[in-house]
C-alpha cells in the first residue's frame, strides 16, 4: 500500500527549475483567416503540444513557465489566443506558474482577454510587464510591443517596430537604481532593439538580459563602450514550433549564477518543410545546438 501511495504522489516541483519560451506563434487555419498571412502553419499545433508534454513530464517539474512574446502567428485574431490558453492550460493544471508578455504580433486586449491570468501583475498601467522573484534572482520581463494602428491590421510592415514608452522606461530606471538583489532582465526584443544597452549594463544588479523574436539561440555580449569595462550577457531563445531554432530553455538557479540549457529540438524553414529532401544541414545545426548551455555568474 505504501508503494501505492508513493507512486501516486505528485511530481516534485523544484522554484530553482524554470522552462523559457517564446515566439509560439499559434496559426488558424487559411479559411478561419481575417488577415490572411499568406500561407498555413498546419504543423505548430502539435509541435506545442509536444512541448508542453516534455515540460509536465520533466522531474522535477519546474515552477514556471515564462513567455516572452508573439503568441500570435501574424496578426493576433482572438481565436488564437483561445486556442493557446487551451494548449497551456495543462501546466497550470499541473501546478506550474506561467508568466506571459506580448511581441510585435500580439495584440494587448485580445491577449489578456484570453491569457491576461498569465501576464502578471503589471507595475505599468497599459503595459505587459511582470516582476517574479525567484529563490536567489529577480526575473523581471518588459513589454516591448509597438502597436500597429488599426488601418494597418493586416500589413507586416506595420509588425517591426518596437519600443518600452516613457512610463515604462521611467518604471525600469526606477526598479533597476533601487534593486538589492540580482535581476536578469528579458523581453521579447533584445535590448539594442529597445535602446536600453546602457542602461542594461550599468545597473550594478543586472547579470543578464534573455530575449525572442528572432527564433534563434542567439548569444551576444552588451557592452556601452570601451570606456566602461562591464560586460552582459545576453541570449536570444529559439522559436516553440514555427521556424528556425525550434526548443526551448531550462533555467536553473544556483546560489552565485543562472545556467541555461538549450532543449534543441529542430531547425527548418517554413517553406521548406514539405520539401522531398531535408537538407543535411538542418540535422547539423540541430546537433550543434543540441545541449549548448550558458551561465550567467551573479558578479559582473
Amino acid at each position: 500500500m505504501n508503494g501505492g501511495a508513493s507512486e501516486l504522489a505528485p511530481p516534485c516541483i523544484n522554484q530553482n527549475l524554470a522552462v523559457l519560451i517564446s515566439d509560439v506563434h499559434i496559426p488558424l487555419p487559411r479559411n478561419e483567416q481575417k488577415y490572411r498571412t499568406g500561407m498555413e502553419y498546419p504543423w505548430i499545433i502539435g509541435q506545442v503540444k509536444k512541448f508542453v508534454g516534455e515540460i509536465l513530464a520533466l522531474r522535477p517539474r519546474p515552477a514556471h513557465v515564462f513567455c516572452l512574446g508573439d503568441v500570435s502567428i501574424a496578426f493576433s485574431e482572438e481565436r488564437e489566443y483561445e486556442i493557446a490558453a487551451q494548449l497551456f492550460q495543462p501546466l497550470e493544471d499541473a501546478g506550474i506558474k506561467l508568466v506571459m508578455t506580448v511581441g510585435n504580433h500580439d495584440l494587448r486586449e485580445p491577449f489578456m482577454k484570453h491569457l491576461g491570468k498569465w501576464a502578471g501583475e503589471s507595475p505599468v498601467p497599459g503595459r505587459i510587464a511582470s516582476v517574479t522573484r525567484l529563490p536567489d534572482f529577480d526575473f523581471m520581463i518588459l513589454d516591448s510591443l509597438k502597436e500597429p494602428k488599426s488601418g494597418d491590421r493586416g500589413k507586416y510592415d506595420a509588425l517591426t517596430k518596437c519600443e518600452l514608452g516613457d512610463a515604462q522606461k521611467e518604471w525600469l530606471e526606477d526598479t533597476l537604481a533601487s534593486a538589492t538583489r540580482p535581476i536578469i532582465l528579458a523581453a521579447h526584443h533584445s535590448a539594442g532593439q529597445l535602446g536600453i544597452v546602457k542602461t542594461v549594463v550599468r545597473s550594478p544588479q543586472v547579470f543578464g538580459y534573455m530575449h525572442g523574436h528572432h527564433h534563434k539561440w542567439d548569444q551576444a555580449y552588451l557592452f556601452s563602450g570601451y570606456s566602461h569595462t562591464t560586460v552582459v550577457r545576453s541570449q536570444g531563445m529559439p522559436s516553440f514550433g514555427i521556424d528556425r531554432d525550434v526548443g526551448y530553455a531550462l533555467m536553473r538557479s544556483l546560489p552565485d549564477r543562472v545556467e541555461l540549457k538549450y532543449v534543441a529540438r529542430d531547425y527548418y524553414f517554413p517553406r521548406m518543410v514539405a520539401a522531398e529532401e531535408r537538407p543535411p544541414l538542418w540535422d547539423d545545426i540541430v546537433r550543434d545546438n543540441s545541449s549548448r548551455r550558458v551561465a550567467f555568474p551573479f558578479t559582473k
